[in-house]
């Protein structure tokens, strides 16, 4: 059961604060909770008059969602959350996991004092929520913050990188099961904490393997079925 307080605690910022970068986090963050699903319109009108901005910033935040590899824009048809076809979804995940696991070995090396604050709190409030099986948005939420700070402490330069390429998770239809229900939420927390562990330990290698385990184990809970590559199945069971 729900301690009954919210754990919506502020993300790590993106970009430069400006409107547009604003904006286009909060879309973002409306895909990665469910709120927007793969192939919903993002109409520019809409948007415009929901957040209070004129349609100049709408179609510079939709540009970067595009960017990020969260939306489409189609000439003549607008905007929509993009939808990714399952032959394309592998060659995502293994991007993903690549991604996650170099900022993993970086933060490891690089984290300032702060920053392993910030990554401790995010793995130390999915552990809380876990405890109580929290709503899935609330856990959905602090898993943003988690990767944010640890792309974060990777370094300034990397971190823009591996923000605008990383996002995977919002292009399937099951990507908040997982972290439904009390085994699952448990399961992802033991597994932040470990890339925390490392991360705090300043051992890189064993950071990148502990974030590839965090990132495969939600893929293939996640997606329709297991993927059976040997690369998976051989270092998942390292």
């Amino acid at each position: 059961m729900s301690c009954g307080h919210s754990h919506m605690i502020p993300l790590p910022p993106m970009g430069d604060q400006s409107q547009t970068s604003r904006l286009a986090d909060e879309l973002a963050m409306d895909i990665h909770l469910g709120h927007t699903p793969p192939g919903a319109p993002l109409r520019e009108v809409e948007i415009s008059e929901a957040h209070g901005v004129s349609r100049t910033i709408v179609r510079a935040a939709l540009q970067r969602l595009e960017a990020q590899g969260l939306a489409e824009i189609v000439l003549n048809k607008g905007a929509r959350v993009r939808v990714v076809e399952p032959a394309s979804m592998d060659d995502m995940i293994e991007l993903h996991v690549e991604l996650t696991s170099l900022a993993a070995r970086h933060a490891a090396n690089r984290a300032s004092p702060a920053q392993l604050a910030r990554i401790s709190k995010f793995a130390n409030m999915l552990e809380h929520v876990a405890e109580d099986v929290g709503p899935v948005e609330e856990f959905q939420h602090l898993r943003v913050g988690f990767a944010r700070a640890l792309f974060e402490a990777a370094g300034p330069v990397l971190a823009e990188r591996l923000r605008s390429a990383a996002p995977v998770v919002p292009h399937h239809a099951h990507a908040m099961d997982d972290v439904r229900t009390g085994p699952g939420q448990a399961e992802t927390a033991k597994l932040a904490g470990a890339v925390l562990k490392a991360v705090v330990a300043h051992d890189g290698d064993t950071a990148a393997k502990a974030a590839e385990r965090m990132v495969r184990r939600h893929a293939e809970r996640t997606l329709a079925k297991p993927r059976p590559t040997p690369r998976s199945r051989t270092r998942t069971a390292a």
